[in-house]
């Protein structure tokens, strides 16, 4: 039986009945700021230093001088880690990382074996877009990225930009989303004109998830997961509204009181 492993991040192993499973690959999709690289150097940094599980956390768009600066924001010293060869930053391309994958004794199997890594990031994905203007090609690409990693035995997290601040964008879900074992979606909503954050997991494959909608805050210590939404309809709209049952409507007069 696949064992599940923690991700050790406050309130995300409820939602997911204990936690993700051992070799599982998950996209967390959401638009900018919404904490996608947060919840990823938690889970890595997690791994590291409560669970033994050494991890790689790769980059395509920062230095990792800016990823140990916000790292430290949140009290996660990825510097201090590395220097004990329990957690592993790198900044390449997507170009650079396929071609690894596809070699039989590439960059990644060395350091993987090296490390003893069991965890991986790589944010963002949305990079690899530019490899192909063909969607079968990307998905292929994609599929071969999730492969290689589960290859090597790590259980994965993968961000991927969505450029919608509300709404609900599925795009992704035509490429990546069919690949991946699992799908979190973190947005923005406006709720009495002050802008709050969003949770919802919208798969996982093989498991029990919860179903609703979760507010999180990312904190001094990183993303922590909150009560569901209650008393609004509409939330992943991004634009919710108050739910209105009977009994509202009764109260604001809205509807007759039977005699």
């Amino acid at each position: 039986m696949v064992r599940k492993i923690s991700s050790g991040i406050p309130g995300l192993d409820e939602l997911l009945d204990g936690g993700l499973y051992k070799r599982s690959s998950t996209v967390i999709a959401g638009p900018p700021g919404t904490g996608k690289t947060t919840l990823g150097t938690q889970f890595v940094y997690n791994g590291a230093v409560k669970f033994n599980e050494p991890g790689i956390f790769i980059t395509f768009e920062e230095f990792p001088e800016i990823i140990y600066r916000d790292a430290m924001n949140f009290g996660c010293d990825l510097k201090k880690r590395e220097a004990e060869g329990k957690i592993k930053v790198i900044f390449t391309s997507p170009a650079v990382l396929k071609s690894e994958l596809e070699k039989e004794s590439g960059f990644l199997d060395t350091l993987v074996e090296q490390m003893g890594a069991k965890r991986i990031v790589i944010d963002s994905i949305t990079l690899m877009e530019q490899l192909t203007t063909d969607a079968q090609e990307l998905r292929q690409i994609f599929n071969s990225l999730v492969n290689g990693l589960k290859r090597l035995d790590l259980t994965t997290i993968l961000t991927s930009e969505i450029p919608l601040l509300f709404g609900q964008d599925s795009s992704f879900e035509t490429s990546i989303g069919f690949v991946v074992d699992n799908i979190f979606f973190l947005k923005y909503v406006e709720i009495e004109s002050e802008l709050k954050t969003a949770l919802t997991i919208l798969k996982v494959r093989g498991s029990k998830h919860a179903k609703d909608i979760r507010r999180y805050e990312i904190a001094k210590n990183g993303v922590n997961i909150e009560t569901k939404f209650t008393g609004h309809q509409g939330v992943l709209t991004g634009f919710p509204s108050r739910a209105i049952t009977g009994k509202t409507l009764l109260e604001e007069g809205l509807i007759r009181k039977k005699r």
